[in-house]
């Protein structure tokens, strides 16, 4: 695999992530007013806490990508 498939694969794929916990975000904030299981309430939050982390290592997946295709 060539550096510049390997970049445009870590590009889609942090592209990929970040829409796709944009969406659970988006879909956490819509929710917000409706009453949750205690259960459900728990695990919404604990992804929430995760989002800075998950938002990171997806921002850095893609400038990597960005970075092996500009190289390669």
């Amino acid at each position: 695999m060539t550096g510049a498939a390997l970049g445009a694969v870590l590009v889609c794929t942090g592209l990929l992530w970040l829409g796709g916990f944009g969406v659970f975000a988006l879909a956490c904030r819509w929710s917000a007013a409706e009453p949750h299981r205690l259960r459900d309430a728990r695990r919404i939050a604990a992804w929430q806490r995760l989002g800075p982390w998950v938002l990171t290592a997806s921002s850095l997946l893609a400038v990597a990508g960005a970075g092996l295709l500009v190289v390669g």
